[in-house]
């Protein structure tokens, strides 16, 4: 190997040391546990398993799935899937196993973004002990790293991919290192073109594994584009600039467009509780974090040296760049304190630039404005860069000096440039290389020293991988487990929960999706189907109490005759219950009666041990009864009138807080099922009666209309009988009003009403 290639193997050398000592704890407990797995850790892992699943057993997409959130499934393009980090474990996983490869995503994803860093930062400054130094301030240097890293948030962790994308795009512009030729290259040749479908392959890439960092790179690329045309240069120059630009973005657009950035725009659009554009503030970096000590910034001797950098590079063929990574870490960390200025923790109510964006299409569904902040670090590790650059030629010129003439040879400065021929005294550059090297080596010290102490700090969750799912895996029969509480984060946590999956392979009603650990999509079966939603809220305390009362408005579905029928139908095989999960919330008194209303008095575990207690699903006939009926959302709490008629209003409060003025009141709903594989048609028989004034009450199944009924006033009992026709499967039955509600006028009363029902029944013909 060559002189030329020396740097990058100690560079090499150097990035894999410090993977391995900032992350001492993934390495050293490799298979033990996730790092970060009681957090997000194993969430990944499963992503890992999904990917593999989906690519090799059901060849098919991986951005959708039907083993969580079963049966209607859920799309994952909006989850923190990482595809690609998917891929680079097909190969890992059966070697290592999956904790272990998870644990090894964490570190090579540090070590590469390490090196990549390393590469980018030395074309632009041309020195390799400086961008390996700027490199690592990139890499470690900062609390984001961290929380990515002590979360198991690989897909944020994997940020490798854009120092390499802008090292390509940067060749793609320039053909050769800043350092070596300042200037664009002539018309695109083919060093040229290579470099640019390297930066559109990275572009695809990093499409796979997070949207952030496109965003970020797409942003930097726009941001460049300006500047440039800014800049000193011909029109054929500016051209060439464009059309390299414009050849790699057009490139991403036909290659990526249909099959990736399309689809989500248009789930975007279409899924408006994505949107958590509102919650940005509460994500912003604090400017006192960004200046202040602590771990909000690579410490005041980094600082220094970037400022120092930034003004000695201000003339010659050094200011552009310089000048570029300035400003793009200045836009970015500006972009970083969000909508409003937060200093200290409290917030100044002083507006910033995030505001203008965080509420346009598509980029409303994020909410992380702190992350902006990792260009602003690539800026800073840059200028930091052409400090230690700055440094090390003062220290050449300072210690060694100029002596008589002898042979030219490269400068050990890095500059690029040849320095005159001189003879030195062999103590001298004995001292010169101690002090190039040394004082490198304190600012990574300082520098790094209080992230890599905290790195020592975060823990690795055992898997605890349970016996029974295990003995699972053996069984070929295709059926799903519906594991108790549903949706839980106590115990092992949701993230264990679904890890297991990767064990035994069954479809799950319960899910860990990184859009919805508020459980606001509104495609959840189990919050919208009967049993599965009594068996939900077996978790949530007293509003079981809620849908559940004594006496209710209509005729509840009777799990003694359609409980396991309803199982069957919906293929669940085992009940499963996690004791570790099981608090003063849940209902366990409620949990037995339903399970003894399903598979007989005092039925028992089929399986227990310290972790789980599992019932098997044992197949059965069809129900006696094949229409269900449940109440849903939007009703307040029963009564009971003089005459006995038990009754709800609806509520018509919405159930959204960030709702806009005026929109349309949430219906009533009443949850339905169809447990047979035909359609049935049915009769929908209820009484109406309206709040004070007449009303019209429109009835609609699944959001279709059926039914304008007319309601007199006064409160007077109306009935009504709709006829429906039913497909198979899970329904929701929904009662509206355009008629806006009326305060009761009672101040101890703050409910606005608007219609309600009694003795709601469905039968089927």
């Amino acid at each position: 190997m060559g002189k030329s290639g020396r740097p990058l193997v100690w560079a090499v050398v150097g990035a894999l040391g410090l993977a391995a000592t900032y992350g001492r704890v993934a390495l050293l407990h490799l298979a033990g546990g996730v790092v970060g797995g009681d957090i997000d850790g194993y969430e990944n892992l499963w992503n890992h398993y999904w990917v593999r699943t989906a690519l090799l057993d059901l060849h098919q997409s991986p951005f959708y799935t039907q083993h969580i959130y079963y049966p209607t499934g859920i799309s994952l393009r909006f989850h923190a899937l990482n595809p690609f980090n998917g891929l680079l474990a097909l190969p890992l996983t059966p070697l290592l196993g999956d904790v272990a490869t998870t644990n090894a995503l964490f570190l090579l994803a540090l070590v590469l973004t390490h090196l990549f860093a390393f590469l980018l930062i030395r074309d632009i400054v041309g020195s390799n002990g400086a961008a390996f130094v700027g490199a690592a301030l990139f890499t470690y240097a900062n609390s984001h790293t961290l929380a990515f890293y002590s979360t198991g948030q690989d897909n944020l962790l994997s940020g490798e991919w854009l120092p390499l994308y802008f090292f390509c795009l940067l060749r793609a512009v320039q053909n050769t290192p800043h350092w070596v030729a300042g200037a664009p290259a002539p018309p695109m040749g083919r060093a040229r073109r290579g470099w640019a479908a390297g930066a559109v392959a990275t572009l695809i890439i990093t499409s796979l594994t997070d949207w952030q960092y496109v965003m970020w790179e797409v942003f930097t690329t726009l941001l460049y584009f300006g500047f440039m045309l800014l800049t000193r240069r011909t029109r054929q120059q500016k051209a060439v600039l464009f059309g390299t630009l414009a050849l790699i973005g057009g490139s991403y657009t036909v290659l990526v467009g249909p099959l990736l950035v399309g689809p989500m725009v248009q789930e975007a659009l279409a899924n408006p509780w994505l949107i958590v554009a509102g919650e940005s503030a509460a994500h912003a970096a604090d400017l006192a974090d960004l200046l202040g000590p602590g771990l909000g910034n690579p410490g005041y001797l980094a600082l220094a040296l970037a400022v120092l950098g930034g003004v000695a590079a201000r003339r010659g063929r050094d200011r552009e760049p310089a000048l570029f990574w300035a400003l793009a870490a200045l836009v970015f960390y500006i972009l970083a304190l969000g909508p409003i200025l937060t200093v200290g923790g409290k917030s100044t109510g002083i507006p910033l630039p995030y505001g203008l964006l965080q509420n346009l299409p598509v980029f409303s569904v994020g909410r992380d404005p702190g992350r902006f902040e990792v260009i602003g670090r690539l800026g800073l590790g840059i200028l930091t860069a052409f400090g230690l650059r700055t440094v090390n030629r003062w220290l050449w010129s300072s210690v060694v000096g100029r002596q008589s003439p002898v042979v030219g040879r490269q400068s050990p400065v890095g500059n690029g440039q040849s320095t005159p021929p001189t003879v030195q005294p062999a103590a001298l550059r004995f001292t010169f290389y101690v002090l190039r090297f040394t004082f490198p080596a304190l600012v990574l010290l300082f520098s790094l020293a209080p992230f890599v102490a905290a790195a020592g700090q975060v823990t690795v969750d055992p898997p605890e991988w349970p016996a029974f799912y295990r003995q699972l895996a053996q069984e070929p029969n295709t059926y799903a487990l519906l594991e108790l509480p549903l949706f839980t984060e106590k115990g092992r946590g949701e993230d264990h929960y679904q890890a297991y999956q990767a064990l035994h392979g069954k479809p799950r009603f319960g899910g860990r999706w990184s859009r919805d650990h508020k459980l606001d999509n509104p495609a959840n079966f189990v919050k919208h189907a009967g049993l599965f939603h009594q068996l939900l809220l077996l978790d949530a305390g007293d509003q079981a109490a809620h849908f559940y009362p004594a006496q209710d408005f209509l005729r509840r579905t009777d799990y003694a005759t359609q409980g396991q029928a309803i199982l069957n139908y919906y293929q669940v095989g085992y009940i499963v219950v996690y004791k570790q999960a099981l608090d003063s919330a849940w209902n366990e008194r409620t949990f037995q009666r339903i399970i003894g209303q399903i598979l007989g008095a005092g039925i028992q575990p089929t399986y227990e041990d310290s972790l789980l207690r599992a019932y098997r699903v044992p197949a059965g006939g069809p129900a006696v009864n094949p229409l269900t009926l449940d109440t849903g959302d939007g009703w307040y709490e029963s009564e009971t009138r003089e005459d006995g008629v038990t009754y709800r209003w609806a509520n018509t409060l919405p159930t959204d807080p960030n709702a806009a003025a005026g929109a349309a009141p949430p219906p009533g709903e009443l949850y339905t099922m169809n447990l047979t594989q035909q359609p049935i048609t049915a009769t929908l028989h209820f009484t109406a009666f309206a709040f004070r004034q007449p009303r019209v009450l429109n009835v609609a199944l699944d959001g279709v209309p059926l039914a304008h009924l007319s309601l007199p006033g006064n409160e007077t009992l109306t009935p009504a009988a709709v006829a429906l026709t039913l497909p198979p499967g899970n329904h929701r039955l929904s009662f509206r009003s355009p008629t806006p509600a009326l305060g009761t006028g009672t101040p101890q009363d703050t409910r606005r009403l608007s219609f309600a029902l009694a003795a709601v029944r469905l039968d089927a013909k």
